[in-house]
């Protein structure tokens, strides 16, 4: 009998010297030790100190490494620099750290700079490395792969990180770009998260009352649970329409915890006919399609696991689509806008803002957004009681980033107008203050009447634009086009 040594474990987590200021601070520690005990089936950890530096703005962290404006985080030596916590926590800072502390694990493993690009792509969704990895592609592909990661045009960098998803997913694999003689130029992508599935979760609060699932009544017992895999159908007048996939459904005291998960294509159809409207033209679907796509790729999922919320925090999801839609997004166009500025709004009303002017962040330059005929949202009214103008003034820090839209409230500010209009939604709900274009008179008596245009944030595809040009005859490319600058858009 031949007795085998049993495996050494692993090191345990030894915290790095972090370095920085901000809020950031407080948390990373805690996002450092999840993402060691995640990656530490991808190979072990190098001895020996480390430190994290948490960059003030991103022309330091730039200038310290010498990495493009996509990426979040890079490693120099044993020092893994990131951006401002202001950027970070607008990203899957989960995702980030996965994605970075597995390039640390395979430092020394000596594989090609795609299949450790790869594993670290996989790393950011998955605890451990799959059974096997897809076969090798032949010799020249990975020469080209190695080529493009390397340093290549950001068109080449781009068809790599789409190949290398593809290659994970088992999917079609797409053609490399033609060459154009183009000289190098810098990285402006970070490499997405790596999304097979998606998990939707309804809070327990919003599912109050019976549950029958399927013609089956299910017993509120707390804690209780039930799985149910394939076609779910809830009973009529329940808030969530039938799903297909992976339902799960827990018993909860305030009522029911839903949490669904299916395909990738599945949520976009959901989330695009939620927006929408299942009535909505085809071609107006087709934009959303295209939009959620590539916000999936660069949204920070900011709830518990990773998961999305079924509203406009997300987006809405009332149910699964119908095949309509579910076509629509499978005949998507193809959208080369960085993900990062991948957003909808429900209505500009006819006064569309750039990223910039909102947060403070990304491209400066507008895309159009005409005014719709008989949009509800074209002009809005609205008036703020004194006592809620000063709790606001409590909830919103002053100042501004530079760019970014601000509003004083008397003596004090500027604030943020994005910061003030969620804090009213928070407070009072989400018509208080409906949209970000807009103009403020504080009166004597400490009120403040508001006159805008515009449902949302204003920024990217306009709902309101994309059904009113759909249905002139505009077919999504064209909506698109109009929405987006190209300073959105990917090299």
């Amino acid at each position: 009998m031949i007795l085998l040594a049993a495996p050494a474990p692993a090191p345990p987590f030894q915290p790095p010297v972090i370095e920085g200021e901000g809020a950031g601070l407080e948390v990373m520690e805690e996002s450092l030790r999840a993402a060691f005990a995640s990656t530490s089936d991808f190979g072990p950890w190098p001895a020996g100190p480390w430190h994290v530096r948490i960059h003030p703005d991103a022309a330091a962290f730039e200038k310290a490494t010498g990495a493009p404006a996509g990426r979040s985080g890079q490693w120099q030596g044993d020092t893994l620099h990131l951006r401002p916590w202001d950027q970070l926590r607008r990203r899957d800072l989960g995702a980030i750290l996965r994605h970075e502390l597995t390039h640390r694990r395979l430092r020394d493993a000596r594989l090609r700079r795609w299949e450790e690009e790869a594993r670290c792509l996989w790393a950011e969704g998955h605890a451990r490395p799959p059974r096997a990895w897809p076969a090798a592609p032949p010799a020249g592909a990975q020469a080209r792969l190695d080529r493009a990661l390397a340093g290549g045009a950001t068109r080449e960098q781009a068809w790599a990180y789409r190949w290398l998803r593809a290659w994970l997913r088992g999917g079609p694999l797409p053609h490399p770009p033609e060459p154009t003689g183009a000289t190098a130029e810098s990285w402006t992508r970070e490499a997405p998260v790596l999304a097979e599935t998606v998990t939707v979760v309804w809070p327990a609060e919003r599912l109050r009352g019976p549950m029958a699932v399927n013609g089956h009544q299910l017993s509120h017992r707390l804690g209780r649970t039930w799985r149910f895999q394939g076609a779910v159908r809830f009973q009529p007048g329940f808030p969530v329409g039938p799903l297909r996939g992976t339902v799960r459904i827990r018993a909860e005291r305030h009522g029911w915890r839903l949490a669904w998960t299916a395909s990738r294509t599945a949520w976009i159809a959901a989330a695009a006919e939620g927006e929408l409207g299942a009535d909505a033209p085809f071609e107006a679907r087709r934009a959303l399609a295209a939009v959620l796509d590539r916000w999936l790729d660069g949204h920070p999922r900011q709830h518990p696991a990773g998961a999305l919320c079924p509203l406009t925090h997300c987006a809405v999801v009332r149910g699964g689509a119908m095949p309509g839609t579910i076509r629509a997004v499978e005949a998507a166009p193809p959208l080369d806008l960085d993900p990062r500025w991948a957003f909808f709004t429900g209505s500009a009303g006819g006064h569309s803002l750039s990223p910039r002017v909102v947060w403070g962040d990304g491209p400066a330059e507008a895309g159009s957004a005409p005014e719709v005929p008989e949009d509800r949202w074209t002009a809005w009214e609205r008036t703020l009681e004194a006592a809620q103008v000063a709790a606001l003034k409590r909830d919103v820090a002053a100042g501004l980033k530079p760019g970014q839209l601000g509003m004083r409230l008397g003596a004090s500010g500027p604030y943020a107008v994005e910061a003030l209009r969620l804090a009213a939604g928070r407070r009072y709900g989400w018509t208080t203050w409906p949209s970000n274009v807009c103009e403020g008179e504080l009166r004597p008596d400490g009120s403040l009447h508001l006159k805008g245009r515009g449902w949302g944030h204003n920024v990217g595809l306009c709902l309101s634009t994309a059904r009113f040009r759909a249905a002139q005859g505009a077919v999504a490319e064209q909506i698109l086009a109009e929405a987006f600058p190209p300073s959105w858009r990917l090299p």
